[in-house]
């Protein structure tokens, strides 16, 4: 039995191999868990000391070993149609516009990346077969990628409990899948369309023209990023650039990439999520963010299509970050700083908190803002950061309360508006979201994504004249910035293009 503890330099040794092999971030919250596997392994080996396991992974000869230990670091966690907004998207507006672009040579080719057991690229599966009727004439290539060759296994068997249909219609069960004792196998027709591979995304190549990995038309990578490194963000971005057809499509979770992380990609905003789309030309090459300043909350942002504007970008939404979206993870936007005098205690324990925001250290976070708040009770900034952080959280009765309470602290800052009108459209309350962005407005007349997510709850409402309205105010303080203006709350979508996708709406 091992009893040796890891020491706090050993621990970072380990963090910093985990990040160089795999791209995955350990932050502070996960050394205990991480801790645990090292030693667990190190008893399995009967291995002298985790000094020594640190040493066979660092090793050629520790290739077999890596793939043990990725099985105990990587998160399994999947199911059919996750996240229904972006399935809708997906069935609704991406796959139907390649189908129609792929129809004379009828070859598609997606890859799902991170596919863990499979569901995802299962599901895309599925949508294809009920959008392409001679699906069967079709040349379609649908890879599953991962790191975790136990999860690939998985997928290949193509058998799942009850929990993977959690957000399932009862008619794709029936359809697809053969119900045995409780669980579920999927069909030979759909189970025949997907092929699995193991690949590294941070430290393989790709594209691979020896594979099938290449010349993509969509790529889906959805609750990866948000475990990888700064570094091995960019590195797998300018990888899945050059692996895409040019104009083919790259979805991700909603806020997992900031506008650095992007820039060679083309920005396309629907209602129901943004997609990247590669630019004709060139490679990409990649460059690492130089900086992770502290923002508060980015919700995903979209656009609206409908039959009238023949699926042509209208406006755009922005919708908060939910558990089920997300994994709870924080994404933020510039918060204004509060003119007030506070002690220099809060203002120290205010920094500990944007530092903890910034680590995604979210419960260590509330516990502190607990301690100000508890200290504090008046202090705004605290106030609006356990209103953002509970927002975020998927508790958003909690946060309507900790935005009432930060208005009542200040009632001319907008930023509470701003979740509240989150909240209020994500609960399908659409006349109290317009409410909050009409007082955003009031108080901060310049407020672009204000106007622009009025217009979109306006065009949802089917009131053309006043979403064009709004659509014509964004555009006029558009005009007032310069085009390399980052809108930090649509997703940092740049003035230039967010003015080029308002001006085609309303022409459309």
């Amino acid at each position: 039995m091992i009893t040796e503890t890891i020491s706090s330099s050993l621990r970072e040794e380990f963090v910093e191999l985990i990040a160089k092999q795999t791209g995955i971030e350990i932050r502070s919250q996960n050394y205990g868990s991480m801790g645990d596997n090292i030693l667990s392994r190190v008893q399995e080996l009967k291995l002298s000391s985790p000094q020594t396991y640190y040493n066979l992974l660092l090793n050629s000869e520790g290739e077999e070993e890596w793939q043990k230990f990725v099985c105990l670091t990587t998160n399994k966690e999947s199911y059919f149609f996750r996240d229904k907004g972006q399935f809708s998207l997906l069935r609704n507006t991406l796959l139907p516009e390649l189908i129609r672009r792929n129809q004379r040579t009828k070859s598609l080719r997606i890859c799902s990346a991170g596919c863990s057991t499979g569901q995802e690229p299962y599901s895309i599966a599925i949508l294809l077969k009920e959008l392409i009727p001679d699906l069967a004439s079709w040349n379609v290539v649908i890879l599953g990628i991962d790191i975790n060759r136990e999860s690939l296994a998985q997928g290949k068997k193509a058998v799942y409990n009850t929990w993977s249909f959690r957000q399932v219609e009862e008619d794709i069960k029936t359809r697809y899948f053969k119900n045995s004792a409780g669980y579920y196998q999927l069909n030979d027709e759909i189970r025949q369309l997907v092929k699995f591979h193991q690949i590294n995304l941070a430290r393989d190549i790709m594209p691979r023209l020896d594979s099938d990995l290449h010349d993509m038309d969509l790529i889906i990578c959805r609750n990866v990023f948000i475990y990888f490194t700064e570094s091995a963000i960019a590195h797998v971005i300018e990888k899945f650039f050059n692996t895409l057809k040019p104009n083919g499509y790259l979805m991700t979770g909603h806020a997992e990439l900031t506008n650095n992380h992007v820039k060679a990609f083309q920005a396309k905003l629907f209602t129901e999520s943004v997609v990247y789309q590669r630019r004709s030309g060139e490679f990409a090459h990649a460059q690492p963010s130089s900086s992770q300043s502290f923002k508060p909350t980015s919700f995903d942002l979209g656009v609206i299509t409908t039959q009238q504007k023949q699926n042509k970008i209208v406006s755009t939404s922005i919708k908060p970050i939910t558990p089920s979206r997300s994994k709870n993870i924080i994404k933020s936007t510039i918060i204004e700083e509060v003119k007030q005098k506070s002690s220099n205690k809060d203002e120290i324990l205010l920094t500990e908190v944007k530092q903890l925001f910034k680590t995604k250290s979210y419960h260590l976070a509330q516990k502190k803002l607990e301690q100000i708040l508890q200290e504090f009770p008046k202090n705004f900034q605290g106030t609006y950061l356990m209103a953002e952080l509970q927002a975020n959280l998927g508790e958003y009765e909690l946060a309507k309360k900790w935005c009432n309470k930060a208005i009542e602290l200040n009632s001319f800052n907008p930023n509470p508006y701003h979740i509240l009108a989150n909240i209020a459209e994500e609960q399908g309350n659409l006349e109290g979201a317009k409410k909050a962005l009409k007082q955003v407005i009031y108080l901060e007349p310049n407020a672009v994504s204000a106007y622009v997510n009025l217009a979109n709850l306006y065009q949802l409402e089917g009131d053309l004249k006043r979403a064009n309205k709004m659509q014509q105010s964004a555009l006029k303080i558009l005009q007032t910035l310069p085009t390399n203006t980052s809108i930090l709350e649509l997703g940092n979508i740049s003035a230039q293009d967010l003015t080029i996708q308002l001006q085609q709406s309303l022409s459309g």
